[in-house]
């Protein structure tokens, strides 16, 4: 499916929870800038907007090795060291230093873009570069960008590291030459369904502040002994918007196809079906089930109803104008 890179940025934006971003870059609807230059420029727009309010400073820890003790003393290194003997002590203090994590992070974002054939905005990607002196570089793995913690005043970063994190995980390395070569994330399914999830859980709560939303923990309608209770599985919803009697339970999916064929018929998922059916057998009251999906080929919307629960599927077409999509996905809660 073909998704306009405009879209595509504000998908992230919504999804990334800064929606405040959408104008750091003016991107155009014609389509031709590609992901790659896209996410680059953002991250240059972003860090120099950055640079020129100061580099944030923090206390890192570093070992030093001093005539007197100062910090916290390491008294294990500096026995192994043999320092006591010449009169010194290897010690443990904080420096106010721009050399942590998060700068740490940019500088290496920074590095592994001017390694591209074809680097876009190259000037300006070595110019911040250079400018991050006395920062260490890093190898950046998942696990860095998992543990990377923010302070509250480093919040304008958080944007940047998701950027920095997303052209981590599609920037490859051709094995057979060692250059890098950018995939572009959207034709990954796995990647998309959970963008595609964040996209739509904070749409609603940025655009339909009347209602409640939020992910929900369903608890099973079934009676048990406290030890069988435990086997059941865990139900958690994609999103539930509650407002006044009103409840909608939307379960998101990203499919190269809506339907699974049977002898060239169209058929809904049958796994996607019965999880919603189940979140919706197991509410103490009524409720409306939306299983959602992105426009593949067509566009697809339909109902079903038994006693007491509604369940529709509907597809929302990403490749049209931005004001399409919010009209849409307003309309399907309405």
């Amino acid at each position: 499916m073909k998704i306009p890179i405009q879209n595509l940025y504000y998908l992230l934006c919504y999804a990334w929870d800064k929606l405040e971003e959408r104008d750091l870059v003016a991107v155009s609807a014609t389509d031709q800038t590609s992901l790659l230059e896209l996410l680059t420029q953002v991250l240059v727009k972003g860090s120099s907007r950055l640079f020129k309010q100061g580099m944030v400073h923090t206390y890192e820890p570093e070992q030093v090795t001093l005539p007197t003790i100062r910090g916290k003393l390491l008294f294990t290194e500096s026995l192994q060291k043999n320092e006591f003997r010449y009169g010194r002590a290897v010690c443990e203090i904080d420096q106010y230093t721009p050399n942590h994590a998060v700068h740490q992070i940019l500088k290496s974002t920074f590095r592994r873009l001017l390694k591209l054939k074809t680097s876009p905005f190259q000037s300006s990607v070595r110019h911040l570069y250079t400018r991050m002196q006395g920062i260490d570089e890093i190898r950046l793995t998942d696990r860095v960008f998992r543990q990377t913690a923010l302070p509250r005043t480093q919040l304008p970063y958080r944007f940047l590291l998701n950027v920095c994190e997303l052209i981590h995980k599609n920037l490859l390395v051709d094995e057979a030459t060692g250059q890098y070569q950018f995939q572009d994330f959207w034709r990954d399914e796995k990647q998309m369904a959970g963008l595609f999830e964040a996209f739509v859980r904070n749409f609603y709560r940025y655009e339909l502040p009347q209602w409640r939303v939020r992910r929900e923990t369903i608890h099973w309608q079934l009676k048990a002994n406290e030890t069988d209770q435990t086997l059941l599985p865990l139900m958690q919803t994609d999103l539930t918007l509650e407002r006044d009697d009103r409840k909608i339970i939307i379960d998101t999916k990203y499919y190269a196809d809506t339907f699974q064929r049977r002898f060239e018929t169209r058929k809904i998922h049958s796994p996607h079906l019965y999880q919603l059916f189940a979140y919706l057998k197991n509410q103490p009251t009524s409720a409306t089930g939306i299983l959602l999906y992105p426009t593949v080929t067509e566009s697809v919307s339909a109902t079903f109803t038994d006693q007491s629960h509604q369940i529709r599927v509907h597809t929302l077409n990403l490749n049209q104008h931005w004001r399409g999509i919010r009209q849409e996905l307003v309309a399907f809660v309405h």
